[in-house]
């Protein structure tokens, strides 16, 4: 697992450390580099996937499908005297620092050395990871077999193979990543392993309402995505019920696919779902989290965030050391932006141990003025 992300000169951050826990949820006001600590781990995967990193003379991609950072005058933090930028990853097994030349502000590619043991067994550049960006893909007639990237996540960055990868689950009988992942309604008895059983139980559980999930292939390139609601209405076409199911879907089935040690990255997770749909899928993920998936989420969601914290006081997650919140602001220092971070703990009671201003108050801080 990921243990800590140091990042110098990246974007941001002229130099700081991240402490990256099972349990990770990034947090800030707009545009204040919380998708930084993200990139930075983007950059590196979509440099591996086109073998830069394993090149004698490395580089890194700085455009591509996982994340586009434009060049390297982007890249490098705009105060830096030094132009070189430093991306560490400290994992169980050691730590790992790519050093970035961003001396020239037009390359996209630019040259990088290595330090460290081998990074190829890192949970970041297994074929297992997903990566769920915010901009995912809504309902649609149809969806493709095959993704159009020259390389992608088993479901998609946006969530684009999802219904493909549930169709081919079906017919290989694919069961979750996870014995403990099984949907407990009750009566788990009744429940087996088979991951659309468990991908439909745990929809219906955080939409509220009991619905089934149907795909099937309108031809060899294309699978339609239909659900059923309620067991009397009939199948209806993703088009037909909404942006909350087709957004979550992909983040449900993320889970329940992966195995222990498994890495996940979501931004956004809470898009298009109700407040208590968003609660929901907060305990889910503590619960995929206490499986032993690691799930690195950006959010702006207190309704999400509620939810882990229920889980920290009925000890799905257990430890105090299972989650970490990280918050990120800006403040004027010697009439200078810098970007700050906190790092907040949730405590067995499920409460904080810190609430810096501007993290998640707004609710409190309207009622007061409407009372």
């Amino acid at each position: 697992m990921i243990q800590s992300i140091s990042l110098v000169n990246f974007k941001a951050y002229e130099d700081e450390e991240f402490n990256i826990a099972p349990l990770t949820l990034i947090a800030g006001i707009n545009g204040m580099g919380k998708s930084s600590i993200l990139q930075s781990l983007l950059m590196l995967r979509q440099s591996y996937d086109v073998d830069y990193l394993n090149k004698e003379e490395k580089q890194v991609r700085l455009n591509g499908h996982f994340v586009n950072l434009e060049n390297s005058n982007v890249l490098c933090y705009a105060m830096a005297s030094d132009r070189n930028v430093s991306v560490s990853v400290e994992t169980e097994n050691g730590n790992h620092t790519w050093t970035i030349d961003a001396q020239d502000p037009e390359e996209t590619n630019p040259s990088c050395t290595y330090e460290g043991e081998d990074y190829k067994s890192m949970s970041l550049f297994a074929d297992s990871m997903e990566f769920l960006t915010a901009e995912r893909v809504g309902p649609r007639t149809e969806y493709k077999v095959q993704s159009d990237k020259a390389y992608n996540t088993k479901l998609g960055v946006q969530g684009e193979l999802t219904p493909s990868y549930l169709y081919k689950s079906l017919q290989l009988n694919e069961n979750i990543g996870m014995d403990d992942m099984l949907f407990d309604d009750g009566e788990k008895q009744a429940m087996d392993k088979q991951l659309i059983n468990n991908v439909n139980a745990w929809m219906s559980w955080i939409m509220n309402v009991k619905m089934s999930t149907y795909t099937h292939a309108t031809d060899p390139q294309t699978i339609k995505l239909e659900y059923g609601l309620d067991d009397v209405w009939g199948h209806f076409s993703a088009l037909q019920v909404g942006f909350g199911l087709s957004f979550v879907l992909p983040i449900v089935t993320a889970l329940l696919k992966a195995k222990s040690g498994d890495l996940v990255l979501v931004e956004n997770p809470e898009a298009h779902l109700h407040p208590s749909a968003q609660v929901r899928l907060g305990q889910m993920i503590s619960k995929a989290v206490s499986c032993g998936a690691q799930v690195i989420v950006e959010t702006h969601s207190d309704h999400l965030l509620n939810g882990i914290r229920l889980a920290r006081k009925e000890k799905t997650l257990k430890n105090e050391s299972d989650v970490n919140l990280i918050f990120v602001q800006r403040k004027s220092i010697n009439n200078q932006l810098a970007t700050l971070t906190n790092e907040i703990k949730i405590r067995d009671n499920g409460k904080l141990s810190d609430r810096p201003p501007f993290f998640f108050d707004t609710w409190e801080d309207t009622l007061v003025k409407l009372i």
